[in-house]
């Protein structure tokens, strides 16, 4: 059964029975069916059978009474109150009782021709039609019987430029045996390789690594979900493959699935971009026959946040979950509570209200685990140890809230504290996964990668050797440590680990990209050129192959390719401030100035703390007669000098051009004497030589006016 809304049709009518006036299906039964169970009982629906009509629903009345009185049905699993989340799929005690008094008044069917019309389902996408609609190449089938299947299908998306996802729609090709599905993003093309290894369409298990929800957004689908039209639209690059992550249920004959999705577009972004919270444990080890064992995870939150929508995950052994929030006047509020977590039945839930909380506050999740013989679900037995990993007889515990900040600035405090905080529950997932298997190569390099960000660089090291001494051959081992090497400016060693790692797998793009970066800073442009368009030929969404690439065709002065190059940049990253500035500046040298003062003034907006794209701009307004603006210069020459504390002689240097351009010789005169001293203490004599030659400029034009000034 399915609930999208509470009947108050239904509800009422039950309210108005007295006791001696029997239940019928006409007037009672019929309209809570028809609105909260035939959503996924109807032919071609997700349920195993139909509830349309008084004979479907009274072959089967003992049993759905005792299933809607259990609470097993509707599949709804929290206990929070009526109305705390949207669209509750659960019946009302008064809705429970009209199904046991309809079986104990006999079945009795009513007036037929007076019950409400069954409703009627819409063919196709509910949404209309999308404006990109993808299916998998392949139909996978689901044996007969066995276990529970868990697919990965990567599906390519045929974009050329950056879009914004308005509504997602799914669409499972056979709900018979699709339970859920969640929907990554991966932009590597390592899951497409793994995809096509598998010798059946897609690739087995839950674990889809490099594999991310779209920023600030959970996409998962279950029997029943409606489609919706997203508050916050969300950004998809070209060159992405969209994950559809499925677990299956084998239905007792072969089953073939070939799922679509849709996607609606727009080209307005999003005018705030939430963020997610993860809550959770990657260390579980839940010992055989313990029945309590729990999982407590806390959050404080750095910022005021309204939280929109909450997902809990676990797998078999998990019995209760509690979330809460803890405010910092003491008051506790309850964000979700499921007294009795069942695998088969898990879903986001989205909050009928936002729920605003305080900076201050402290979420809290709490999640229980039975590992006893006496629990019904546990798969294995007697009872096994059950650690933490991605297989179904494994165990997690997370917990994932979307939420919204109130301000920009507040938005990136807070994905800042979750990063680390996701970081830190990595690096212990990972320990706890050496320490259990210390020959996990993938496992060690992960946690190698995980010191590096936490700038424990001799950490990361020891780890990543370890790895290769187990799997001497492994790319990205070899690639990490030449990261290592280059941040170091050990060059000889990162371009032999990167040419290791390109050996093994030679279209690595990142691997490409760096080899590049390292021939560019020893001087070898033709070979970082050739590495760069390596990167692309493996990866063409690559964004930093193709901004470095237009770097070095711009000084090589091939300006026409310099610009396409950061023009398809920007069509894949379009808020990347670098690539913004670098059009600027192949712009100005082939005489557009106009075009390039308008490239810059948006690097800056996105980057206002960038002294470089300040300048440039500051200095084309002072300098360049067809876009000159003296007052625009000196207000962005006065905020960079202070921002860089007043002894940047660079900063000073362009001052003293916007100061000159506004007329006012003897200030340029002093700014410029500054910018000299400044340059000629950082024995840059070839810039102090330019400065010279304008500040003498400066000079003859402040003596030229105070002889004006002194003529009659």
């Amino acid at each position: 059964m399915q609930v999208a809304v509470l009947s108050l049709v239904a509800a009422s009518s039950a309210a108005a029975q007295t006791p001696s006036e029997p239940v019928t299906f006409a007037r009672d039964v019929a309209p809570i069916v028809f609105t909260h169970c035939v959503e996924c009982h109807r032919p071609g629906g997700s349920a195993p059978f139909s509830l349309l009509t008084f004979d479907d629903v009274r072959q089967r009345a003992r049993l759905s009474a005792t299933a809607v009185a259990s609470h097993v049905m509707p599949p709804w699993q929290p206990d929070n109150q009526p109305g705390t989340f949207a669209g509750e799929r659960r019946l009302t005690s008064a809705q429970i009782d009209v199904f046991a008094r309809w079986v104990r008044d006999g079945l009795q069917p009513g007036n037929l021709s007076d019950m409400p019309t069954p409703p009627s389902f819409q063919s196709g996408w509910r949404l209309g039609e999308p404006d990109l609609v993808i299916t998998m190449p392949e139909s996978f089938t689901v044996p007969a019987d066995g276990a529970d299947v868990f697919r990965n299908f990567v599906l390519p998306l045929p974009l050329s430029d950056r879009r914004f996802v308005r509504a997602f729609e799914f669409n499972p090709g056979n709900p018979r045996v699709v339970h859920h599905v969640r929907f990554l993003l991966d932009d590597s093309g390592d899951l497409k390789r793994k995809d096509a290894a598998d010798e059946e369409p897609g690739f087995g298990g839950m674990d889809a690594p490099g594999a991310r929800f779209p920023d600030g957004h959970f996409l998962g689908w279950a029997p029943g979900k409606m489609p919706t039209r997203e508050a916050y639209p969300w950004p998809l690059e070209p060159g992405t493959d969209l994950v559809v992550q499925m677990h299956l249920k084998p239905s007792g004959r072969p089953e073939r699935v070939q799922a679509s999705v849709g996607l609606y577009f727009t080209d307005r972004p999003a005018a705030r971009t939430p963020v997610l919270l993860r809550l959770g444990s990657k260390t579980i080890d839940i010992p055989a026959g313990d029945s309590s064992y729990e999982v407590v995870d806390r959050f404080e939150l750095p910022v005021d946040l309204s939280v929109v929508s909450i997902y809990p995950h676990a797998h078999y052994l998990a019995k209760e979950m509690t979330v809460v929030a803890r405010r910092p006047d003491g008051r506790i509020e309850s964000l979700l509570h499921i007294p009795d977590w069942n695998f088969n039945w898990q879903d986001e839930y989205a909050f009928a209200t936002p729920v605003a909380l305080p900076r201050g506050t402290t979420i809290e999740m709490r999640y229980r685990y039975d590992n006893g013989a006496s629990n019904p679900r546990n798969p294995a037995s007697p009872p096994a140890s059950v650690r933490f990993g991605s297989g179904t007889r494994d165990e997690m515990g997370e917990l994932i809230l979307q939420a919204v900040a109130r301000t920009a600035e507040d938005t990136e405090r807070v994905r800042a504290a979750a990063s680390r905080k996701n970081l830190l529950t990595d690096v212990a997932g990972e320990e706890k996964r050496v320490a259990d298997v210390p020959d996990d190569a993938e496992t060690r390099n992960a946690l190698g990668v995980a010191y590096m960000q936490l700038g424990r660089v001799a950490d990361a090291v020891a780890q990543i050797n370890a790895s290769l001494s187990t799997r001497p051959d492994l790319a990205m081992a070899h690639y990490n440590l030449g990261v290592i090497a280059m941040g170091e400016r050990r060059f000889g060693e990162a371009v032999a680990r990167f040419e290791r790692a390109l050996r093994v797998q030679p279209d690595y793009p990142e691997a490409h990209n760096n080899l590049g970066l390292v021939r560019e800073a020893t001087g070898e442009t033709a070979a970082a050129i050739e590495h760069y368009r390596a990167a692309l030929a493996a990866r063409p969404n690559l964004f930093a192959a193709r901004n470095n690439l237009g770097r070095l065709l711009l000084a090589r002065g091939d300006v026409a390719s310099a610009r396409a190059q950061f023009e398809q940049a920007l069509r894949i990253r379009p808020e990347q401030a670098d690539a913004r500035y670098n059009l600027g500046r192949a712009y100005f040298a082939s005489g557009q100035a106009r075009e390039a003062v308008r490239e810059w003034r948006v690097a800056v907006s996105q980057r206002p703390d960038s002294l470089v794209f300040v300048l440039d701009l500051a200095a084309a307004l002072a300098t360049n007669d067809s876009v000159r603006d003296a007052a625009e210069a000196v207000r962005l020459a006065e905020s960079a000098v202070k921002s860089a504390r007043g002894d940047n002689p660079a900063a000073l240097d362009v001052l003293a051009m916007a100061y000159a351009a506004d007329d006012r010789f003897e200030l340029a005169v002093r700014t410029a004497q500054r910018a000299l001293q400044r340059a000629l203490a950082e024995k840059n004599e070839t810039f102090a030589a330019e400065i010279r030659t304008r500040l003498n400029a400066y000079e003859a034009a402040a003596g030229g006016r105070a002889g004006d000034a002194g003529n009659p």
